[in-house]
């Protein structure tokens, strides 16, 4: 941001000096100037306290693996595992388990990664 303003102040200082006016436009002239200079340094100087803001840092995931979701879902649903895949889970990553009961049904169960919560579908 720096080397930008600075760009554009030498820039600015040689179109004046290339091109002087004289009279009451040359003071119009040197006057805009001034402005356009507070105005690009202003620019740099917000554009570079945006830059120096700490970054939030990630959120922390409860559930990192595929085989964790597998382990949660077991606990509390019994049958095979026939499938597991990332998904979304209100809006957080989180996996769908697909899962076959003892007595022959297909049912999918979603597991919030964020917060470890298990949901049959």
């Amino acid at each position: 941001m720096k080397l930008a303003s600075s760009f554009i102040l030498a820039l600015l200082t040689s179109a004046c000096l290339l091109f002087p006016l004289q009279g009451v436009a040359s003071s119009v002239t040197k006057l805009s100037l001034v402005s356009a200079i507070i105005s690009v340094n202003a620019v740099s100087l917000s554009l570079m306290s945006i830059a120096a803001q700490p970054k939030k840092p990630p959120h922390k995931l409860t559930v990192t693996s595929s085989q964790q979701a597998i382990q949660l879902v077991k606990r509390q649903y019994p049958g095979k595992v026939l499938k597991v895949q990332s998904s979304r889970v209100k809006g957080n990553p989180g996996y769908r388990v697909k899962l076959l009961s003892s007595s022959g049904a297909v049912f999918y169960v979603s597991v919030d990664a964020k917060t470890g919560s298990v949901r049959r579908n």
